[in-house]
Parts: C-alpha cells; structure tokens; sequence
C-alpha cells in the first residue's frame, strides 16, 4: 500500500496537537508515517508529541513555518505528502479519497478535497473549483484550494519545486499550489476530507500577515502571467479580490488601534497598507477628511 508521510510543523499549538494526530492514526489507509517538526515552540509540545509512540519528533530553533515543514519533508519517506497544520485536523478517508484521485488522474502533481470550519458558527466556506480556463486561472484568481491539510502531493513533485518557499510564510502554500499548478495538472476530487479550525491565534486572522503575504506571493507571479491574454486579467482580478479579502479588515483593525493609542501597531499596519493597499488606505483617508470638513463646517454656522 501506498505510504503517506504526514508533516505536522507545531509552534505554540500543543493545546490542539493531540487531536491532529489522533486524527492521523484515525485514517481508514493505515500505511502512513506522522512528523511532527517543532519548531522551536515554548510550550509543551514535545510531551504531546512524545505520548504517541509511533510519531517522529523534531526539535528544530524557531525558523518559521515554511522551514518547519521542509524540515518535515526531508525526514520523510512517503511517496506522498499531507501538510497538517497542528491546530486543524483531517477527517478519516482523507487519505483514501486523494489515493484514489490519483489513481484516476496519475499524471497528477497533487490531488485536493474541500473542507469544513470548525470553532466558529459565523465561518462559511462555499467550495467552488471551477476552472476558468483550468485550474492555474482559478488559483490566480482566488484560493479555491484553501488550508494545505485539503491537499496531498505527490514528494517527487514538492521536492522538485524545491518545497515551500521561506519569506511568505502565511501564504506559502497558495505560492506552492501557484508554482505547481502553472507546471503541471492537478486535480480537485471534492469529497470533504478536513477541518480547518477557527480561533483568535491563528495566522489567518492577522490580516497585516496575510495581506502582505498574499500580494509578495500574487507579485511573485506576474512575470509568468504578463501579457497573457487570460492569465494576465485573471492575476488582475485576484490581486483587487486578495486586496479586499485582508486589506479591507486591516484597515479596521489599523483605526482600532489608532483609537486605542497602540503606535507600534499602527505604524505597522499603515506600512503594509502603503505597500499593498495604497488605494484602500487613501479611500478611508478621504472619508476622514470629508467627514471632518463637513462637521467642522456645520459647527462654524451653529456658532454663528
């Protein structure tokens, strides 16, 4: 049977790491190894890891999540590899679902399933795979694929791109899916397979994170996509919607701290806002002002 290697990079996540890798073992495929990598974290990790006698445990100094799971990666000796965030889970034919996508499509560089949230009743997600041309538009357009644990790569193929790319790290994975995709066909089989859980700590939620991220990664992109009269438009459209998806809470959360007299986080976020979502930032700006003039003007005739 085929193997599958299962990297769990962990960095202040023991709290939720029991339950990922109880859901490893839990898989209806029981030929597969579990890595956990951790990466320099604080908390007590390694006695989680180490309460389950057939995981391997790394312990490397904090260099990042990117560097964490290449770790993983050279430790592994799957034909396939599963990316496991420690604070989320995989649900129990994931790994007999992606198999057998693979079986069908074997020219495959990976294989996807879709997700469900967990943690929070708000969070909706409404799987939509359609390729417009193929899936190469569909990511540059939007992250359809979404958390890493949905996907289950083929290692020959992570290895030859050289695994994730350091300096992105929230969006290293839609830079992974980006570079593989443009190359060669994959595939999305749409069964639900994960839990991508919600919380306050979670990267996803630090939108100054996300939105520089997501546009160095789109940016990264544009050379292979100028002038094509698809790819082009398609990267277009995804750079406005990437910019609205992060920057539009980012600059919430940057009057929020403004407000609160927080100067260290503002001037943070208004440098990734300059950066990254120059015409969002001057909007707000420009409905300051307004406000500010028409108020001031109405005060002026009330005392007059």
């Amino acid at each position: 049977m085929e193997l599958v290697s299962v990297v769990i990079p962990c960095y202040k996540q023991a709290a939720f790491l029991g339950e990922a890798i109880t859901s490893v073992l839990g898989q209806t495929h029981g030929t597969h190894e579990v890595i956990v990598v951790d990466d320099g974290s604080p908390d007590h990790t390694a006695d989680v890891a180490k309460a389950f006698p057939s995981v391997r445990y790394i312990r490397q100094e904090n260099q990042g999540l990117s560097a964490a799971r290449n770790t993983g990666i050279r430790h592994s000796t799957g034909s396939y590899l599963v990316f496991l965030d420690a604070d989320d889970v995989l649900l129990p034919t994931h790994f007999d679902a992606c198999l057998e996508a693979f079986r069908v499509r074997p020219a495959a560089a990976f294989v996807c399933g879709d997700y469900r949230w967990t943690g929070d009743d708000r969070a909706t997600h409404v799987h939509d795979c359609r390729p417009l041309p193929d899936y190469y538009g569909t990511l540059l357009r939007t992250n359809f694929i979404g958390p890493p644990h949905t996907v289950m790569f083929r290692r020959e193929m992570v290895l030859r791109e050289g695994g994730f790319r350091v300096g992105a790290e929230s969006c290293a994975d839609q830079d992974i899916y980006l570079r593989m995709a443009r190359r060669y066909p994959i595939h999305c089989h749409h069964h639900l397979i994960a839990e991508y859980r919600r919380h306050h700590h979670q990267m996803s939620q630090r939108w100054d994170v996300m939105l520089r991220d997501a546009i160095t990664v789109l940016r990264a992109e544009y050379p292979h996509v100028k002038g094509h009269p698809v790819y082009e438009p398609a990267w277009q459209e995804g750079l406005e919607r990437r910019r609205s998806m992060y920057g539009e809470p980012l600059l919430w959360a940057t009057v929020a701290a403004a407000r609160s007299g927080d100067l260290r986080r503002t001037v943070r976020y208004l440098t990734v806002l300059v950066r990254c979502y120059p015409r969002g930032l001057a909007a707000v700006l420009r409905q300051k002002a307004t406000r500010r003039l028409t108020g001031g003007g109405r005060r002026g005739c009330a005392q007059a």
